[in-house]
């Protein structure tokens, strides 16, 4: 399979395909929760390890930011989060951000300190949730960084 793929593209038979759909939706209604978000316009699947995580990239309408227009979502067994277009430029890159983004959260609560300094998971910051965050990201560090496909973002024509 070659990445990325328009969503409206996946076929049945890629591998985890009712795992990705469903994680798409996720990605989808959690953007659709920020008012800033008008519309969804187009979803591209750029990695994809089932319900572990995905990594789409959306094609919005922001009324907020107009030329802030794609965003990479990461979604899955993980809290959810976007990442806009002029930081990362390669899954491996919004993978690394995910993790550092989630070790500052994870920081923070650790340390008794508050989390509104932090990227804005939807997550209680609890330490149940954190240690559980750390453990998932440490798999990322040690297994999936330095083994995904790095995917160059590309404005989709």
């Amino acid at each position: 399979m070659i990445y990325p793929i328009s969503y409206k593209e996946i076929d049945p038979n890629i591998e985890f395909y009712s795992e990705v759909i469903t994680l798409h939706h996720e990605a989808e209604q959690y953007l659709d929760s920020f008012i800033w978000c008008k519309a969804i316009k187009k979803s591209y699947l750029y990695t994809n390890i089932g319900k572990v995580f995905c990594i789409f990239l959306f094609e919005i309408e922001n009324i907020s930011s107009p030329k802030d227009c794609f965003l990479w979502v990461v979604v899955g067994d993980i809290p959810t989060i976007y990442l806009d277009t002029f930081g990362p430029k390669t899954t491996v890159e919004v993978l690394e951000d995910y993790v550092n983004l989630s070790q500052d959260w994870i920081n923070h609560i650790k340390n008794g300190q508050s989390v509104n300094d932090c990227y804005p998971f939807n997550a209680k910051p609890t330490v149940e949730l954190a240690e559980l965050l750390e453990k998932k990201i440490s798999f990322m560090r040690a297994t999936l960084i330095n083994n995904i496909e790095e995917i160059v973002f590309k404005i989709p024509s």
